[in-house]
């Protein structure tokens, strides 16, 4: 597949490699030099996105093969590296690993289908020589996958890293950019499901700033631009224009609730939607006018309290929700419209109580899986039978269910076990699943008609 713009992929031999620091890191180099960067990110993670914003003020794009197929994947990679000088693919995991300890998925397979050279990322702490011996295992493993260069990360010193270069052979040698030496003051602080997100970190803009000064003084990015020919130029046309908004749709948006793809949003607003951000955690009401509400997945768990204590919003969205307003919400937002949170200090706050669940967090039952669902019923996202994949990611549970209705969801997860999801009350539905709307573009169109049909219905009214 040849590519209009030059495009990398950063990867690595392991998670923790580096790949979400040296990614943002070079986004951030590519920017100052003066070139539009577009990032990426491979599989459904949405924390590493935020950094990569930072970076380079533009959303990052989720590539998944799972919930995306590829089609999806190479539309959506073609459509938004068109709008940059350069794209920048942050893999996930290590290089050859996809799902269910297969290649398919993984970085290594995305890389070679969208016709991308890797930078790979080591990890030299601790090693000298055989950091080489891994580099040449990596590449000889698989000869199509091309380095665009090689990264040493949480080098000792300069002179240790001098040694480790000294270790490779003389073609890889000249492929080596530079590295990065170990600080701890520099690295993402995590957190349960993994670093910081953005809106909690308050150190990322002194951390990436950091970052970036250190490694312009020990990474080649000059010898990077060169090696792919990165230069400046006009941006795409976008094509067809989007369809006049006609229906707003509050859009939950704060350091609680604060993953959604962009492929999501972007479909939400093709299909005649107008997003109107609000924030569960600061503002007194919601926008006036809207048609309908999603939310979100993010960390409510981690503002309960802030939650709890913003009352009016909460008997606001009750009311919204009782009145047959169109709302969906995942995961974060199931968490929300529930009647209780308990936090991982046991702790109890009362939430929204659209829905008789309760909900406990507990750090020893994580739930990680990719999952396709089928609708049992007719919900806001299309009829009964309607197909859509994704994945969950959340360690939180339902400790008490009083809900009486039937699971709207038959679901399969990528190991091929079924289980049950969803929940309904009028208009609105919740579920752990966070769905990606390029999986079925029925979704986003079914959502919005919904929404349109209860504005009518009000203005009749």
């Amino acid at each position: 597949m040849s590519e209009t713009r030059p495009a990398f992929l950063v990867t690595g031999t392991h998670s923790g490699v580096g790949k979400t620091t040296l990614s943002f890191t070079l986004m951030a180099l590519l920017e100052r030099r003066g070139f539009r960067v577009q990032p990426f990110k491979v599989g459904p993670d949405y924390i590493d996105g935020g950094y990569h914003r930072l970076a380079t003020g533009r959303d990052s794009i989720n590539l998944d093969l799972w919930m995306m197929g590829w089609k999806g994947l190479e539309e959506s990679f073609r459509r938004h590296a068109a709008q940059g000088d350069v794209a920048v693919i942050e893999g996930m995991g290590a290089l050859y690993d996809g799902k269910n300890g297969t290649l398919s998925g993984s970085s290594a397979e995305i890389a070679k289908r969208l016709d991308v050279p890797v930078i790979l990322i080591i990890d030299i702490w601790g090693s000298t020589v055989t950091a080489a011996a891994i580099v040449e295992g990596l590449l000889r493993f698989d000869p199509q996958v091309r380095p665009a260069g090689i990264i040493l990360n949480r080098a000792g010193s300069q002179k240790h890293f001098q040694m480790v270069l000294r270790a490779f052979r003389p073609a890889l040698r000249r492929r080596v950019l530079g590295y990065l030496s170990r600080d701890r003051a520099r690295e993402i602080p995590e957190r349960h499901l993994g670093l910081k997100t953005l809106g909690e970190n308050a150190r990322a803009r002194e951390t990436l700033e950091a970052t970036v000064a250190a490694a312009s003084q020990t990474i080649d990015i000059s010898r990077l631009i060169q090696l792919l020919k990165v230069h400046q130029t006009d941006p795409s046309p976008k094509g067809l224009s989007d369809p006049e908004p006609g229906v707003r749709i509050g859009l939950a948006r704060d350091a609680a609730f604060c993953f959604y793809y962009r492929e999501n949003l972007d479909r939400l607003r093709q299909a005649g939607a107008e997003l109107v951000e609000f924030s569960p955690l600061k503002d007194k009401k919601l926008p006036t006018g809207l048609d309908g509400l999603y939310l979100g997945g993010g960390y409510p768990e981690s503002f309960p309290g802030r939650l709890f204590r913003n009352r009016g919003l909460r008997k606001e969205i009750l009311g919204k929700v009782r009145g047959g307003m169109p709302v969906y919400a995942e995961c974060g937002g199931l968490m929300y419209l529930s009647r209780s949170l308990r936090g991982f200090d046991g702790r109890t706050w009362p939430m929204v109580g659209a829905l008789p669940l309760a909900i406990a967090m507990d750090r020893r039952r994580m739930t990680l899986r990719y999952v396709e669902i089928k609708t049992t019923s007719p919900t806001l996202l299309g009829p009964k039978g309607t197909v859509a994949r994704g994945h969950e990611f959340h360690y939180s549970s339902i400790l008490s269910n009083g809900y009486r209705g039937k699971a709207l969801y038959q679901g399969v997860n990528g190991g091929g076990d079924r289980f049950q999801e969803g929940f309904a009350f009028k208009n609105l539905l919740a579920s752990y699943c966070h769905l990606h709307f390029a999986s079925n573009p029925l979704l986003p169109a079914s959502m919005v008609g919904a929404c349109r049909n209860y504005g009518s219905s009000r203005n009749r009214d």
